[in-house]
């Protein structure tokens, strides 16, 4: 190596940059050859967010170079900051095993002077190099057994268990190695992992640092181009869905859900919800410092008298003499099954005030109804009577004469799910969010709203809808009669049709 090779190695080693623009190849499948990567803006600013971020979590339109960009960045890991461990994943073997055959691309025509002095071990799933590096590929059901510098997930939001995998794979690089999401939106899954990372990112509520790579980060994509994709969408699709997964001008247009076989149309939903922080998260135990601040109709002290309720979210304190009623969606409450969710909404205006969430035994989610229905001035508690949620009733009965349940039109308290009644439920529904007479204040229950199907009246395959069901519960005992009469414990008052 001679003095300019040296120096060239040297500042490549030092300009991440420098190295990915200057020496780095990849492949242009139109041309069908290989070609120099030549930085764009967009993706020059990426390469600085991932060389300055431990976590990044890339939400981008298709088709922009930024798989060939990570890769490039753990090439740069591998050669000037050995012994790297790089593990690369994607949905399916193959297409993890392409991921490393591009990243050896990309080594292979790198100069000679600045190629590691031998390659080791080389098969369709590890590349070694003499310096001690290492690239690992995996489909996204393995990964968990080795400590990693770089773990670069591809395509994350098609990934079919993606918390399986980050609870497998980020505990091997939590002692300060890096992680690196990467994807478009897949529409059917609104509330998936990935989505809920990118908007805590967001947020600013954890360490993830999030970039967002419209359509146009593309220097050779103008409007002519986007219109073009735009009336192809529109005519085969008859919906605008594809063109924002696919090519997504903004955030909320790559994040929101599909509209397309969809119970509730989106903009009637979107119309009643308002995003904000709950006051009171169980979690904390207090109430939010910012919101004490500013309340002054009264003066609330944090008095640490709230339900202990686990999963609890407030997001209004009760207030003297107003009406709540509580909608409880109960499932079995095993490690494997699906959450218990219960609503708590002010009964004239349809406002959420609060809610719960979690896999609860029904003897222990009966409690936990029990307690916030009397925390909200007596709430009276709909609860669907399926196979659990018999349990959940029979305990409130024998547990809690003072709760008023509200019962079907057999006598009998909970709300019974048949293909009729889950029908008018929905149709309920409908008309509170269409005339506003409602307003969701959690993102996870808006998110699943927006995904009911019409065909189905639930939730799209491998995707939740407790919340869902708690929350039009919810609604449905507001259309409940009021009590005309003093009313004796365990009598109830009467829903449905």
């Amino acid at each position: 190596m001679d003095d300019w090779q040296k120096a060239e190695w040297l500042k490549c080693s030092e300009n991440l940059l420098y190295f990915v623009d200057s020496y780095c190849y990849i492949y242009d499948a139109t041309a069908r050859e290989w070609i120099p990567f030549r930085l764009w803006r967009a993706q020059a600013r990426t390469l600085r967010t991932l060389f300055n971020n431990l976590l990044v979590i890339i939400l981008k339109a298709r088709q922009l170079g930024l798989t060939w960009l990570v890769l490039a960045f753990a090439l740069w890991l591998m050669l000037f900051h050995p012994a790297a461990t790089v593990l690369l994943f994607s949905r399916r073997d193959d297409e993890a095993v392409h991921l490393l055959e591009r990243l050896k691309g990309i080594y292979q025509r790198l100069p000679d002077w600045m190629k590691a002095r031998a390659i080791g071990k080389d098969n369709e799933h590890i590349w070694e190099l003499s310096n001690g590096s290492i690239a690992r590929a995996f489909p996204t059901s393995a990964g968990d057994s080795y400590t990693a510098t770089l773990a670069i997930v591809d395509e994350a939001d098609l990934v079919t268990d993606l918390n399986r995998l980050m609870r497998a794979v980020k505990p091997t690089i939590d002692g300060g190695g890096r992680m690196i999401l990467l994807s478009r939106s897949e529409k059917k899954k609104p509330a998936s992992t990935f989505k809920r990372i990118y908007r805590s990112a967001r947020q600013r509520l954890t360490s993830w640092k999030a970039v967002f790579l419209p359509w146009n980060a593309r220097p050779d994509r103008g409007v002519a181009w986007y219109a073009a994709q735009k009336a192809d969408i529109e005519e085969r699709t008859g919906a605008l869905d594809d063109l924002y997964e696919q090519y997504p001008t903004t955030e909320d247009e790559a994040l929101a859900p599909s509209t397309r076989d969809k119970r509730i149309p989106l903009p009637w939903l979107k119309q009643c919800y308002e995003a904000r922080a709950p006051i009171f998260t169980y979690r904390t135990g207090r109430l939010a410092a910012d919101w004490l601040a500013g309340s002054v109709e009264p003066a609330y002290e944090d008095s640490g008298d709230y339900p202990a309720v686990p999963g609890l979210e407030i997001h209004e304190l009760p207030r003297t003499g107003v009406r709540y009623v509580l909608g409880a969606d109960t499932a079995e409450g095993n490690p494997t099954s699906d959450e218990s969710s219960a609503t708590m909404l002010e009964a004239d205006s349809g406002w959420e005030v609060a809610a719960f969430h979690g896999r609860y035994q029904p003897s222990t989610f009966g409690s936990y109804l029990v307690e916030l229905a009397r925390y909200y001035n007596g709430a009276r508690v709909l609860v669907e009577r399926n196979n659990h949620g018999h349990a959940v009733i029979l305990w409130i009965l024998a547990n809690a004469p003072d709760v008023v349940l509200l019962e079907w039109t057999d006598g009998r308290p909970g709300w019974v799910t048949t293909a009729k009644s889950k029908v008018l439920l929905y149709d309920q529904a409908i008309d509170f969010f269409r005339f506003r007479q409602t307003r969701i204040r959690s993102l996870d229950t808006y998110l699943q709203l927006s995904a009911i199907e019409a065909s189905t009246l639930r939730a799209p395959p491998g995707e939740a809808d407790d919340r869902a069901v708690g929350y039009v519960l919810g609604l449905a005992a507001m259309l409940a009669p009021r009590e005309e009469r003093p009313r004796e414990p365990g009598v109830q008052v009467r829903v449905g049709y």
